[in-house]
């Protein structure tokens, strides 16, 4: 890695930048994509409004004598409209709700109000929206449960007032949705930055191996710049799909949350900006290293499904993390490089990390960051030119043992 020249890496990030920038993959991951995710979200947000709007017709048979006024009173202004009839036309009420005059009919019994255990008989139970009569009846029963006790209107607003914890610190930072939300979104965004970035990474250099453009390109520069330059190429590339993709998220969440609200400053991206950078330059060296070594793009493709795993594998653990994000053994993963940038932002949305583990966790990953790249640039520099075979377990291990 003697003589590094910049411009070298300037070029060659200029290069892979401009020229997979106009790519139809480039164009349908950055724009097709989020628009199928804006309109499927979008799809399944009307289709739950409208399905929570949609008026409700049930036929009712109370056999208490006493439940239904209650209920319908209850049930004024809903959506959800009820009819009452007797028990012994149970064989009309079954008729209409098959001719579609109904979505369905309850039986209520002095048993089934104690019990909370409620049958809805309907055409069509796959077609159901469960969690509608849940969400309506299951306040309904609550209150009239109470009022069968003996206590009045007051008293059962004393006593159905809901559970509202509001933790604070002692410190006097209290706890925002932002210091939550922000740390998880950055961890996907860097798993879905190395994905995409690091598959077209991959199958780039596989393809320039088999054209043997790279006998070409490296008669004029080192190994180590023409990686550096292609991972700060590909990486601009994220930056740019990744600002597109968020820029459309928070148009999509402004139409449904207030935005002002969240409180976002630019502090609040700094740290775990810090973690992605890096995170990405220390996994991206592995996809280009991997393809370095493929003679074949199927090949490359077996690895890939193991790279793309390494950073996931603290989101499988996330739920132990969350729990507990002090716990020794999770701070000891924070350290090891891998899983440094996951591990962190997981743990970030959950507690306040010390300065200094932010300062040890940091400084691990930019020198394994470092490390990857030269290890990485090493083994690109002796798999790129293997046309006739693979790079071998035993060619990997003489190249890592060279000084």
């Amino acid at each position: 890695m003697k003589n590094i020249k910049l411009c070298n890496i300037k070029k060659v990030a200029r290069w892979e930048f401009f020229k997979t920038i106009k790519s139809p993959t480039f164009l349908i991951l950055t724009f097709i994509i989020p628009i199928i995710m804006v309109v499927s979200g979008g799809v399944g947000y009307i289709t739950e409004r409208m399905e929570y709007e949609k008026p409700y017709k049930i036929a009712v048979i109370d056999e208490t004598g006493a439940f239904y006024p209650f209920l319908e009173e209850q049930l004024k202004d809903k959506t959800l409209t009820i009819t009452q009839y007797d028990s012994d036309h149970l064989d009309e009420v079954e008729s209409f709700v098959i001719e579609g005059k109904y979505d369905g009919y309850l039986i209520f019994t002095k048993e089934n109000i104690a019990t909370g255990h409620i049958s809805f008989y309907a055409a069509d139970a796959r077609s159901t929206n469960p969690s509608l009569l849940m969400n309506e009846l299951e306040p309904i029963l609550s209150m009239y449960r109470l009022k069968t006790l003996g206590l009045n209107q007051e008293q059962i607003a004393v006593v159905s007032v809901p559970l509202i914890i509001d933790i604070r610190s002692i410190k006097g930072d209290e706890m925002n949705i932002v210091d939550f939300i922000l740390p998880l979104v950055t961890g996907m965004i860097l798993i879905f930055a190395v994905i995409f970035s690091g598959q077209v990474l991959m199958y780039g250099v596989i393809k320039e191996k088999q054209n043997r453009i790279v006998e070409i390109l490296l008669s004029s520069i080192s190994s180590f710049e023409l990686l550096l330059g292609k991972i700060i190429g590909f990486g601009l590339l994220s930056l740019i799909q990744l600002a597109i993709w968020i820029f459309a998220g928070i148009i999509v969440a402004g139409r449904f949350i207030d935005l002002q609200v969240l409180q976002l400053s630019v502090r609040d991206f700094v740290v775990p900006f810090l973690y992605f950078f890096f995170g990405y330059f220390m996994l991206s060296s592995l996809f280009a290293a991997v393809g370095a070594t493929m003679k074949e793009a199927q090949e490359g493709s077996q690895l890939q499904g193991l790279i793309i795993m390494i950073p996931m594998i603290p989101l499988f653990l996330a739920g132990p993390i969350v729990v507990n994000p002090n716990a020794l053994w999770v701070r000891i993963l924070s350290h090891i490089p891998p899983f440094i940038p996951a591990m962190v932002l997981l743990r970030l949305g959950r507690t306040e990390l010390p300065a200094w583990e932010i300062g040890t966790t940091l400084i691990s990953l930019i020198l394994s960051a470092f490390l990857f790249i030269s290890l990485g640039a090493r083994v690109f520099e002796s798999g790129i030119m293997k046309y006739d075979r693979a790079f071998r377990f035993k060619d990997l291990k003489e190249t890592l043992a060279k000084k």
